[in-house]
Order: structure tokens, then C-alpha cells, then sequence
């Protein structure tokens, strides 16, 4: 018997497209991916969304004026849903650590911190696993 295995597409695909973004999931979820890996922190509502760090990384994260973010942004926490949602995660920092990293990485422009809720709504019709980890720092 051969053995099997199990494809899981980390932050979606972060490789190939734009981590933790819908587009990124559902680029995961087309290549036929067993479950995807995500991580989930409080807005400063109560709204849970899908973001790795707790604090906006400049190396992933535009703006609302489209300009890169000096160093670390604001927390997750200390930002409504709502002014979470203007800033931009669709490509990576030119020349960053993560842009060498991740060189074949898809830009999509316009790509937004998804809440859960949208996640597991795109998810549910595919059959994937979602596999959870709930952010609680800092």
C-alpha cells in the first residue's frame, strides 16, 4: 500500500498567492489542498479576522494611502473591522526578507484581511479542514 498524504496550504498558499487573503484561499482550495492552516485574532469590536501577526507587518501590509507601512503597524486589536479593511495585503515589500522568500508569490492588489466568518463561508462548499490557531498575544 502506497503511502498517503496530506496537502495543507499554509495561510492559505503564501507561496503562491497573497497570505491570509481570500484570494489566497481560494487558490489553495483549487489546487485541491486536504485542509488550510490560519491564524485568527480579535479587531478591537469583537470581530475575529485571519492575520498571523498581531501587529501589521510592513513587509506584507499597505496603507490606506498605498504606501508601505514603516516597521510594524498598528495592533489588530486596537483597530475597528472597519479600519482594518482599508489597508491593503495583496502583494509583498519589494526586496524585502519576505519577497525573497516567497519569489513566485501572485500579487493581487485590493486583497483585504478577511473576517472568519468569510474564510469558513468559502470554505465550507469545498470539503477542506480548516485548521484554526487563536492568536491571544500580546
Amino acid at each position: 500500500m502506497a503511502p498517503s498524504f496530506h496537502i495543507s496550504g499554509h495561510r492559505g498558499a503564501r507561496g503562491l498567492w497573497p497570505e491570509n487573503t481570500l484570494e489566497g484561499f481560494a487558490g489553495a482550495f483549487a489546487l485541491g489542498v486536504d485542509s488550510v492552516e490560519l491564524d485568527v485574532a480579535l479587531t478591537a469590536d469583537g470581530i475575529p479576522v485571519v492575520v498571523h501577526d498581531p501587529a501589521l507587518n510592513g513587509d506584507i501590509v499597505r496603507g490606506p494611502d498605498g504606501r508601505w507601512l514603516q516597521g510594524h503597524g498598528p495592533l489588530v486589536r486596537d483597530l475597528p473591522r472597519a479600519a482594518l479593511h482599508r489597508y491593503d495585503v495583496g502583494r509583498l515589500r519589494p526586496r524585502s526578507a519576505y519577497a525573497v522568500q516567497f519569489a513566485t508569490q501572485r500579487p493581487h492588489d485590493g486583497a483585504r484581511i478577511p473576517t472568519l466568518a468569510d474564510v469558513l463561508a468559502l470554505a465550507r462548499p469545498t470539503g477542506v479542514v480548516v485548521d484554526i490557531e487563536i492568536k491571544t498575544m500580546p
